[in-house]
């Protein structure tokens, strides 16, 4: 299974960041070869104010 960097992320954000602004990075690694080893992130959809949360972040799968 992959391995996080760090047990726990938290990030503190102001208000009103551009779009597109890097918010947080997250590391994680698996000791599988190849196609194996490959790590993909995604966030859990989870609702902020009745919206979805992938309306106010979004992750890149391929870098975290």
């Amino acid at each position: 299974a992959p391995v996080f960097a760090e047990e726990r992320y938290s990030a503190r954000l102001a208000e009103n960041n551009a779009a597109g602004a890097l918010v947080l990075t997250v590391r994680a690694t698996d000791a599988d070869w190849g196609q194996n080893a490959r790590v993909r992130y995604r966030l859990w959809e989870g609702r902020v104010r009745g919206a979805p949360l992938s309306s106010y972040v979004s992750v890149q799968a391929e870098t975290g």
